[in-house]
């Protein structure tokens, strides 16, 4: 009586301290495309590999278990072979096992009345060599709605709308380039707070976070771009005040993952995520120094307590795209060529940071090492080649192209 006691007891604690079940729901098709769907109780740390032998993905749910009698149903369809179940320590862990390899999409976590729902996307449509997918990249448009953020009304300029645009140049350069898929953290001018921001990167697996702001500072004289990762301690005066502006009240819910607590759970995990945030924000200066419009307010990566940034796993970097209580950095951030060349910026550094961390099933380069960028309506050859920073000719000659004429939907390479 005892021995049964005692287990039931285990069994309780076990589900009080790692309580969050997972469970399988089921698949759903559409023309060639797949949604695995499974449910949690709360969002969850889940870390995803894919693996060329055996063609497979692999999640890991930390901190979950399995419902009991967990189920997979025994669900097999082309290109699916199997999936099976298994735990490990306190971790869950399915396995999709693949007679070809397919395109897929790291698992999205979706807020529902009864708690999470959890869906892994793939496709098998395209012929592939490799287990493939696409970069997220999470774009924070910094305030918005009831909070403006700085306001120069000398300039009519508002730092939410000036962070909304360079967002949007930013996203649409990384949507139209292949193996990226960017994610704007809000799209039109509503309110965020700094805790659901970095929550939405949790809820669609981001590859790495970039928060765009245009700040003001007391002094007028100050001006230029800075780039900032997270620390305890402020590296300047600048980035002390600057931080201590950038606070909101804790908006976390029972669904949310709680990112304070797993930092003291997984130093690993967040030292090496810090690491990263540093190689991130050194990509993005080293092209801010290269912008000849841009003056830099300083010429190394800084540190400051932006809760934003906070994130466990997910590199995490901070921009200041200027003071707009400078009459220079007003001016030039009000109009599109200024903008356009922050947005610029920030792709090259991006991208250069992709390319020192290409992961086995990342395709943002073709095999000869070429970008692939799909031309939209309106676009100009010499507009494609700011916004790349390489000559026209470059383009014209490697993809001979005659008088300059390039149409909706051609895809050109790019070498950068």
């Amino acid at each position: 009586m005892k021995r049964n006691l005692i287990a039931v007891l285990i069994f309780s604690f076990h589900q009080v301290v790692f309580s969050n079940q997972l469970d399988f729901v089921g698949v759903g098709e559409k023309n060639k495309s797949y949604n695995l769907e499974f449910s949690l109780e709360k969002t969850a740390l889940i870390v995803a590999q894919s693996s060329n032998s055996p063609y497979s993905i692999t999640l890991e749910f930390k901190e979950t278990y399995l419902k009991e009698n967990f189920d997979l149903k025994l669900w097999q369809n082309y290109p699916i072979k199997n999936i099976e179940s298994s735990t490990s320590e306190n971790n869950s862990i399915i396995e999709i096992f693949f007679h070809k390899p397919v395109t897929w999409q790291k698992p999205q976590q979706i807020k529902t009345e009864d708690g999470i729902k959890v869906l892994l996307s793939l496709d098998h449509e395209k012929e592939i060599k490799k287990m493939t997918r696409e970069a997220i990249v999470m774009i924070d448009a910094g305030h918005g709605g009831r909070d403006p953020g700085a306001i120069a009304k000398s300039h009519n300029v508002i730092e939410k709308d000036i962070t909304l645009l360079i967002a949007n140049e930013l996203f649409r350069t990384l949507e139209d380039t292949d193996g990226y898929k960017p994610v704007l953290v809000r799209e039109d001018d509503s309110f965020i707070y700094l805790d659901q921001r970095y929550q939405k990167a949790r809820q669609n697996s981001g590859d790495i976070f970039v928060s765009i702001h245009a700040d003001a500072f007391s002094l007028p004289s100050v001006k230029g771009a800075a780039v900032y990762i997270w620390s305890d301690e402020a590296s300047s005066n600048s980035a002390k005040s600057l931080s201590s502006k950038k606070v909101s009240s804790v908006r976390v819910d029972e669904f949310d993952f709680d990112e304070d607590l797993a930092r003291s759970k997984y130093p690993e995990i967040y030292e090496k995520k810090k690491g990263k945030s540093l190689q991130l924000g050194k990509k993005i200066l080293d092209q801010l120094k290269r912008d000849p419009y841009t003056h830099l307010h300083k010429k190394r990566v800084e540190y400051a307590d932006f809760r934003v940034l906070k994130s466990l796993d997910v590199p995490s970097v901070l921009i200041e795209s200027g003071f707009i209580s400078n009459s220079e950095d007003a001016e030039r951030l009000k109009g599109k060529p200024g903008r356009r060349m922050i947005a610029r910026s920030l792709f090259l550094g991006i991208n250069n940071y992709f390319k020192e961390n290409l992961e086995d099933d990342f395709f943002i380069y073709d095999a000869e090492g070429y970008l692939t960028y799909t031309v939209q309506r309106g676009d100009v050859l010499s507009e494609i080649a700011i916004r790349f920073g390489v000559p026209v000719m470059d383009i014209i000659n490697t993809n001979l192209i005659r008088d300059e004429a390039i149409f909706p939907g051609q895809r050109i390479k790019i070498k950068i």
